[in-house]
């Protein structure tokens, strides 16, 4: 091959494919990945006439574009503070080093990017049974929706990269540039959701799809294009061409423009892409040898400093708790009152519905966030496993912040929750228990995963089993509710109170399961 860049994409995708077969590991996660989409197919298609009143398609697109803007928003923001980088190390030592012109490097690494993009919609696919029993739509809906996806995400990283390049060597433009992007972001939020109140709140959700599908909407940057060209493609009988062509044509353009501008405004852009590629290398290579990171402010405040009490294994609950302090932005940190406004969102626009899709949504969001609880990285570190102590007590010491963080967002949420809604104490304090249980019994199935699978080098497969296990022990709790819920005139809220017992009782056997976690290091392979 004449051209390097060429050679190096073949030659790259040549030993990704010779190193999943000499690999087992990923060999078997592929297998399981492929034997988990088959399923979701089948069983879609298996419940074919059990849906006869499919909800409104436009519900779809717009929960859709819901998808694209978070998707865009978060991606594109990075770029203002740390900048976004489609470059490998091996890019930076050998590619940056050769005799080959920047533009030409740049168009190889968005190639390179295209492809990492893709990956990142995985999960997408994994949603037709849902879509497809509540919504009708076929597989070929769902391939649109996760090569949508990936797009939005490629734009998303080239903007961050813009932006970083534009703004990284003055700090009044990296503020403007921050402030001007999240406010261009909630104003679109904002006029989508005024629009919707503007026609009354008895039909919240009619109204908020209405207003998501209207036409300026449409033509909001890169993210309502998407929603235009899936539109245009699936919202009728037949293709609608002209939104198919208006959206792709835009796309188009926009990464042309995006492309022009690094060209432009910064020829040689290695300087500005170094530092993020640096940043991702280190990230990357922490995950690999099973090291979690720490987000660290660039400017430190020097306030309280000590731990203030603290005896023994007891010591690691309140440096939880000065950790935490640190990383608030108000009450808690700021991933949790992401979640927290996303499910009083939900919860206004669902006030009609019932609580039971908000609940849902609650509980689904907190695996994620009990996930990365500050006891996941304290076993990463050799510190409590020399602390001459009982396991279980260092455990609980190591637990017991977690613990009182997941009782306080669920009692904060859910009072929050109750008020949007216009619910009754007692359905409050239902909803509150069983977020604290759910809460329980996800810390203990993280750990029995962290127990019995720590082991495996392939992190996506942990994630895998975690979610497994996480539904095999919640079944106990949902077996309770559906039977006392069918067979009992139980009120609702004193089945969550049953099903709350259930949960919790499920969480400390895999706290018991895993209690000797600590007894050794090389239990968790460390």
């Amino acid at each position: 091959m004449n051209n390097p860049l060429v050679y190096v994409l073949a030659t790259r995708f040549k030993n990704k494919l010779l190193s999943i077969v000499k690999k087992p590991g990923q060999l078997i996660f592929i297998l399981i990945f492929a034997a988990m989409f088959i399923f979701t197919i089948f069983a879609g298609n298996q419940s074919d006439g059990l849906f006869y009143n499919y909800r409104d398609f436009n519900e779809l697109l717009s929960i859709c574009l819901v998808l694209f803007g978070v998707s865009y928003s978060l991606t594109s923001f990075s770029g203002i503070s740390k900048g976004a980088s489609m470059f490998s190390m091996s890019d930076v030592n050998l590619l940056f080093s050769s005799p080959v012109r920047p533009i030409p490097i740049l168009i190889y690494g968005l190639i390179q990017q295209m492809g990492t993009s893709l990956l990142l919609g995985f999960f997408i696919l994994f949603q037709y049974t849902t879509v497809h029993n509540f919504y009708g739509v076929d597989i070929k809906f769902i391939i649109a929706v996760f090569l949508l996806y990936a797009l939005v995400s490629f734009c998303g990283q080239l903007t961050a990269m813009v932006i970083y390049i534009l703004t990284s060597s003055d700090e009044k433009k990296r503020n403007l540039a921050k402030y001007s992007f999240i406010g261009i972001i909630a104003a679109g939020a904002v006029g989508i959701f005024l629009y919707a109140l503007s026609m009354g709140q008895e039909n919240m959700i009619e109204n908020v799809v209405t207003s998501a599908s209207s036409l300026p909407v449409m033509f909001f940057p890169v993210i309502g294009w998407t929603k235009m060209i899936l539109t245009g493609l699936f919202a009728g009988e037949t293709v609608n061409i002209l939104y198919v062509v208006i959206g792709s044509l835009l796309m188009i353009a926009y990464i042309v423009v995006m492309v022009l501008l690094v060209k432009v405004k910064q020829t040689d852009y290695y300087e500005d892409v170094l530092k993020a590629t640096e940043i991702s290398f280190s990230a990357i290579t922490a995950k690999k040898e099973g090291k979690l990171g720490e987000v660290v402010p660039q400017n430190v405040k020097v306030g309280k400093t000590g731990l203030g009490s603290g005896n023994g294994s007891d010591v690691f609950y309140y440096k939880h708790k000065v950790e935490s302090r640190r990383a608030k932005a108000f009450i808690f940190d700021v991933q949790t009152l992401v979640y927290m406004a996303v499910t009083s969102v939900f919860a206004f626009v669902m006030k009609n519905e019932g609580i039971l899709p908000v609940l849902v949504l609650g509980i689904y969001l907190q695996m994620f966030s009990v996930a990365l609880g500050r006891w996941v990285k304290e076993l990463l570190l050799p510190y409590v496993y020399l602390i001459p102590e009982k396991p279980m007590k260092k455990l609980f010491n190591c637990l017991k912040e977690s613990f009182v963080k997941i009782i306080a967002e669920a009692v904060v949420l859910f009072v929050i929750v109750g008020l949007i809604m216009k619910l009754e104490p007692l359905e409050i304090l239902g909803c509150i228990l069983i977020r604290i249980s759910c809460g329980i019994l996800f810390t203990g199935v993280n750990l029995f995963c962290d127990r019995f699978f720590g082991g495996i080098s392939l992190k996506a497969l942990t994630l895998i089993l975690y979610f497994l296990f996480a539904m095999l022990f919640t079944l106990p709790a949902i077996i309770t509710a559906f039977i006392l819920y069918q067979f009992t005139y139980t009120e609702v809220w004193l089945i969550c109170v049953i099903s709350a017992v259930v949960n919790t009782l499920s969480g400390i056997l895999t706290l018991f399961i895993s209690r000797n976690v600590l007894q050794y290091a090389e239990l968790n392979n460390r």
